[in-house]
């Protein structure tokens, strides 16, 4: 279900007695309303527009307020659309046939309604404990990441591997930042992009154009940890170690995958490197978990690294 009807729902939930009669009663009048226009139009069925208004009325105010637009439906089709008309003349056996079959069918509405509401709420509670145990889980993790970089420290005698260590740690842990602040159970692969390399070296170091895209949980996790170790390459040996230099991304999103163009420009001059270090090692074998392909170029200007990978429902 939508998740602003279901907010919309669920505001609606717990209206009172006085507010579902009078939820009733509007319903019942504008299904009323809507019967005279199609008897203009020619003959029509005489309960034709009082479904949507048990069906309203069950859902938002309970089962009161549904049984009531029953009965106020089946009253007000007897005076005003029964012949004669505005009397409460006594039904012939096609009325009352009438009468039965949408008082039956009216029930059935409303017990489909509850059913609704009742399968509505227990998935909102399941939410709500889903929310309350992924914060739990945040929270540990945490605690986790803090005591696995005071081992790191205490383990690790050379300070800047130490840290190289606890920050490859907290790219990963951060993902989940990047989730909370996201109305759905996907991320932002602009959101990431930025988090990964503007939020950490500057706005006017990053230069990003094309389309944005949405990644699974599972993708954005292993794509920031990648990201992450590109911007270390380019602060160390790239475009990002000159006063001048900057990144350019550009990302287009098809239908099957997911491209990102990283460029590195202003830097010094590069070239192909005689071999794989830990962290280039580290891409490649992340990238694989996902079963994205890294196509790295080296031109002098910079560090050229195109990603793709695919989509995922």
């Amino acid at each position: 279900m939508n998740t602003r009807w279901r907010q919309l729902f669920l505001k609606r939930i717990d209206l009172g007695l006085p507010a579902s009669i009078l939820l009733c009663v509007i319903c019942v009048i504008a299904a009323a309303l809507a019967r005279l226009l199609l008897g203009v139009l020619g003959p029509t069925l005489p309960f034709a527009t009082f479904f949507p208004a048990v069906l309203i009325s069950a859902l938002f105010g309970g089962v009161t307020s549904g049984l009531l637009a029953v009965a106020l439906s089946i009253v007000t089709v007897w005076w005003a659309f029964a012949e004669p008309a505005f009397t409460f003349a006594r039904p012939d056996q096609v009325h009352l046939a009438n009468f039965i079959l949408f008082g039956l069918s009216g029930l059935l509405v409303i017990a489909l309604a509850l059913v609704h509401r009742q399968l509505l709420f227990a998935v909102e509670a399941k939410e709500r404990e889903r929310q309350l145990l992924v914060g739990e889980i945040e929270h540990r993790s945490k605690n986790v990441v803090a005591v696995a970089a005071s081992l790191i420290r205490q383990t690790v005698k050379d300070p800047q591997l130490a840290d190289t260590l606890i920050r490859r740690v907290c790219a990963v842990a951060d993902t989940r930042g990047l989730m909370d602040e996201s109305s759905t159970e996907t991320v932002s692969l602009r959101a990431l992009l930025e988090a990964g390399v503007a939020q950490p070296h500057g706005a006017e170091r990053m230069v990003l154009t094309g389309d944005d895209a949405q990644l699974t949980a599972r993708q954005a996790r292993a794509l920031h940890l990648v990201v992450h170790e590109l911007g270390t390459n380019a602060l160390k040996y790239g475009a990002l170690s000159q006063p001048g230099g900057h990144i350019a991304i550009d990302c287009r999103a098809g239908d099957d995958s997911i491209s990102i163009d990283w460029r590195e420009l202003g830097g010094p001059k590069v070239a192909a490197p005689a071999g794989h270090n830990f962290g280039s090692k580290l891409i490649l074998v992340t990238l694989k978990q996902i079963g994205a392909e890294l196509t790295p170029s080296f031109p002098e200007t910079g560090y050229c690294y195109r990603i793709v990978l695919p989509r995922e429902a």
